[in-house]
């Protein structure tokens, strides 16, 4: 992935690829409730509902935060890191979940395999990338 931009141009496409997963499920789960959860079925109460699409509507805010932060993603640290923090913590929250209700849905076990382990590599490859455009 390393190009002569020190791997600036292929960042920007992983990551606004990788903003597209958390805005298309934040945007569902805002507009659908539970019922676009995979594997979902059943009643839930107004607190659980609410709470969902609450949830989920600030997970879309993810993708248009980070899309505008790619024009300049070499100065883009601290919302690269302020991002992927928050989306490791909801990943080790899947983890909790998963242990105290069992294991869910393939796509959810994808999802925290995402948040877990693609969040801290796409930390420190944008860091090379500000290191590189720093030295230049």
């Amino acid at each position: 992935m390393t190009t002569s931009d020190g791997g600036r141009r292929a960042l920007q496409i992983t990551l606004g690829a990788v903003a597209a997963i958390p805005f298309a499920s934040g945007l569902a789960g805002a507009l659908l409730g539970p019922a676009s959860l995979p594997g979902a079925g059943g009643a839930v109460t107004p607190e659980v509902e609410n709470e969902y699409r609450y949830t989920h509507a600030v997970y879309a805010a993810v993708g248009p935060l980070v899309w505008a932060a790619l024009p300049r993603i070499e100065r883009e640290g601290a919302l690269v890191r302020a991002v992927s923090g928050a989306l490791f913590v909801g990943g080790a929250t899947r983890l909790l979940a998963w242990r105290a209700a069992g294991k869910p849905h393939p796509a959810l076990v994808g999802a925290a395999a995402l948040e877990l382990l693609g969040t801290p590599v796409l930390v420190a490859w944008q860091r090379r990338v500000a290191a590189r455009a720093h030295r230049l």
